[in-house]
């Protein structure tokens, strides 16, 4: 989201370049999904982080155009890669929703950093269902989503990040048509939930917590 991206921007450049050291986000996506279809995220992430020389790897589960690191982030080999990289600074931004085990995950993505780095995760705290390729309705407060990381690491939550509206998101959404058709296609198929109150939420936030 718009907001979460302003958020993140400012966090991030808050911090010295050498203090980040390389940057890893984690399901990235390509560069159209970084820079067109949500062109917020470039502008207001990565390329200012671009432009202070600071390194960042982009992971998909998949090789792909503009994929830096492709693999599984619960495989040992993979987080011994990153550690080999030098990675200082994971960005786990709305992925926690879409993995069967999200403890297992931020527990992989806590090991991949040295003492001293951190990891910063966002997750929805009001969203629709949104499969990609699935979603486990995972809508936690910052309490819980402490919960869901391993007692030795020290964490900071940020707190709720107010979004824009739904509506307003998909109106100025890029390509919104398409993404209307699509989900079309899913609930005519079945494929997500039927309860009238996650098809009615109109108001987006994000939680935030980093360590």
């Amino acid at each position: 989201m718009r907001a979460e991206a302003r958020w993140l921007g400012k966090f991030l450049g808050a911090l010295d370049p050498e203090d980040l050291g390389v940057v890893l986000s984690v399901g990235s996506g390509t560069p159209t999904v970084r820079n067109t279809l949500q062109p917020w995220i470039g502008s207001s992430v990565f390329d200012p982080l671009a432009h202070r020389g600071v390194r960042v790897l982009h992971h998909e589960l998949e090789p792909g155009e503009g994929i830096d690191v492709a693999g599984d982030l619960m495989d040992e080999t993979v987080i011994s890669q990153l550690r080999q990289l030098g990675v200082h600074t994971v960005l786990c931004l709305n992925v926690l929703e879409h993995v069967r085990d999200p403890r297992a995950l931020a527990t992989s993505l806590l090991a991949t950093v040295a003492e001293g780095g951190r990891v910063v995760f966002t997750v929805p705290r009001r969203f629709p269902y949104h499969p990609d390729p699935l979603d486990s309705m995972l809508r936690p407060t910052p309490d819980q989503l402490q919960d869901l990381l391993p007692t030795s690491a020290r964490v900071e939550g940020k707190g709720s990040i107010r979004c824009e509206s739904l509506a307003l998101h998909w109106v100025l959404k890029p390509r919104r048509l398409a993404v209307v058709a699509k989900a079309v296609r899913l609930a005519m198929h079945g494929t997500g939930p039927a309860t009238s109150s996650q098809a009615s939420s109109l108001r987006a936030s994000s939680k935030a917590i980093f360590s």
